[in-house]
């Protein structure tokens, strides 16, 4: 049995946040989203893909019990980073201002620690150097 993604996303156009509830289709093949969201006085709206950046959930919960997306800003012990996908871990990791310096999400109990602080679209200067 598997999982179906679920994904918030950015709309850069307008600088707002569609939260999972408002995302109600993704068409990878005509690349195309379809939201909900006040906009031209019409709700619902199928606009381009490329006007967006999805945030794919990562299936964890930070200390407060909110949604882990990629692209949130959490603190943990190790300071304040960036959650990102590798692929060649095949896992979700987070990434501090140095570069050398990253960690799974889930490791070492970091997990119960960790709060999301923002993310990187609504709270960039969170993790500018």
């Amino acid at each position: 049995m598997s999982s179906v993604p679920k994904y918030r996303a950015w709309y850069k156009p307008l600088g707002v946040m569609i939260q999972p509830e408002n995302l109600v289709m993704i068409n990878f093949d005509t690349k195309v989203l379809g939201v909900y969201m006040e906009m031209d006085g019409k709700g619902y709206h199928v606009l381009r893909m490329s006007d967006f950046e999805l945030m794919e959930y990562t299936g964890l919960k930070d200390k407060n019990k909110r949604e882990i997306y990629a692209g949130d800003i959490p603190r943990d012990p190790t300071g304040i980073g960036e959650i990102e996908w590798v692929q060649e871990h095949c896992a979700y990791m987070v990434f501090t201002k140095n570069p050398s310096k990253y960690h799974h999400l889930e490791s070492d109990g970091k997990l119960l620690q960790t709060e999301i602080i923002g993310n990187i679209y609504e709270n960039p200067e969170l993790i500018e150097v």
